[in-house]
């Protein structure tokens, strides 16, 4: 690729501000990064879409593009267009595909690949942790790449069952691929680096945000032929990436839950309305033997020596409890229920219907800062997280948090993890 067309991409991404949204109404409104970076343009309609930004597009400065672009060369990172062959085409055939992706790990060209995401929540208990390794493990070694968003629970789990069979796998980061997060699983980010592929949409040392998360998740369904939802709850990320599976008319596959359960009403949900019963590879097998031969084919090409994780066998870390306040919180989303899926495949897809946004007014000013951010997360955030968004010291962050538990307010979980809870 042209180092001319990849610079003014990046440059246009830095205008933009990295917003997904944002790029992709720039180039389907106006024209190409480099037709916008030479002033071939409407400038009353370009100025419509990036408001205060419009500035810097006038400057048409290249020092941010330059050092991303040297950053990468220096560390081996990928960069690829999406005019380029091997960009991957299931993406590009989403409503807002990103104009490049930062790639780092192997040089496979995804295309001649099946690729199948598997997500799940981050709080799941040993046997949800156990069943997706066995899922995942056992549809590696018939040739699938799996892919998934490397958090903490079932993400991990997902890629881990595949690195087990020696398969590759697919991580797809909020943040840049050189920014480990969670930092519970550096080990497991190094064997997909090694074993696989860490693909993103933000340019390097970017550190992710609450905010990115939805726009990864439309990533790992956009790369995949289906998607698998194991686990989650309303509010969760999967229930999001079920979603974009459902709008790109991807495959949808959900193993059953127990009614009662937390976590079972997403997967519960999408079989109601016509998703792929699951309960063990060979449901999913059956669907693509058939249809993806060559493609699982060259994945058996794949395999090598199997990886062992043994963090990732069900310990403490991805077990979780409802307390009582979580309970009290899915009665109230119970009555804001995310509609999911009116259908599947084919037809109308589920709108997400957006989550009615408490009232903070009583609370302190620092107690709102970290409350604001919360709503903003669909996982649990860390501790660490929270205080990089806020900007808000350790000390402040601790004591704030300790009072908004009180409250009730907050909620707590395994691995420094909290949540909203009102």
């Amino acid at each position: 690729m042209d180092e001319s067309k990849i610079l003014k991409c990046i440059w246009l991404n830095c205008v933009c501000e990295h917003s997904p949204k944002l790029i992709h109404d720039c180039v389907s409104h106006i024209g190409t990064a480099e037709e916008i970076y030479n002033g071939n343009f409407d400038e009353r309609k370009l100025k419509n879409i990036l408001g205060y930004r419009f500035s810097e597009c006038k400057k048409k400065d290249l020092k941010s593009a330059e050092e991303i672009y040297g950053y990468c060369n220096r560390n081996n990172i990928r960069i690829i267009h999406i005019s380029e062959p091997d960009y991957p085409i299931l993406l590009k055939n989403t409503d807002v595909p990103p104009q490049i992706l930062y790639m780092k790990g192997d040089n496979l060209n995804l295309n001649d690949y099946l690729t199948l995401s598997v997500v799940g929540t981050r709080r799941c208990n040993k046997d949800s942790v156990k069943f997706t390794k066995k899922l995942c493990f056992n549809l590696a070694r018939e040739g699938i790449i799996v892919v998934s968003g490397m958090a903490i629970g079932l993400d991990a789990a997902a890629h881990s069952g595949a690195l087990e069979a020696g398969q590759k796998t697919i991580a797809v980061l909020a943040g840049g691929v050189d920014t480990i997060y969670p930092p519970q699983n550096e080990n497991l980010y190094y064997e997909i680096l090694n074993n696989g592929i860490i693909i993103s949409e933000r340019p390097p040392e970017d550190l992710g945000g609450a905010e990115y998360y939805q726009e990864r998740n439309r990533i790992i369904s956009g790369l995949s032929y289906g998607t698998v939802i194991v686990e989650g709850h309303i509010r969760s990320g999967t229930s999001i990436t079920a979603n974009y599976a459902q709008e790109y008319d991807r495959d949808v596959f959900a193993v059953p839950g127990r009614p009662t359960d937390y976590n079972s009403y997403v997967p519960n949900s999408l079989l109601k309305v016509g998703a792929i019963v699951t309960t063990s590879a060979e449901d999913i097998l059956s669907e693509y033997n058939d249809r993806f031969a060559d493609l699982m084919d060259n994945g058996l090409d794949c395999i090598g020596s199997a990886v062992r994780l043994n963090n990732l066998d069900g310990t403490d870390e991805y077990e979780y409890e409802i307390t009582k306040i979580e309970k009290e919180k899915t009665k109230k989303e119970n009555r804001n229920q995310i509609q999911i899926g009116s259908v599947i495949k084919g037809k109308q897809p589920a709108v997400i219907e957006p989550y009615k946004k408490p009232d903070f007014k009583d609370f302190d000013n620092s107690e709102q800062r970290i409350l604001e951010y919360l709503y903003k997360c669909i996982e649990p955030a860390h501790i660490d997280e929270i205080m990089r968004n806020t900007g808000m010291r350790s000390s402040e962050v601790s004591s704030t948090i300790l009072i908004l538990q009180m409250k009730g307010a907050v909620s707590q979980h395994a691995g420094n993890l909290y949540s909203l809870s009102i």
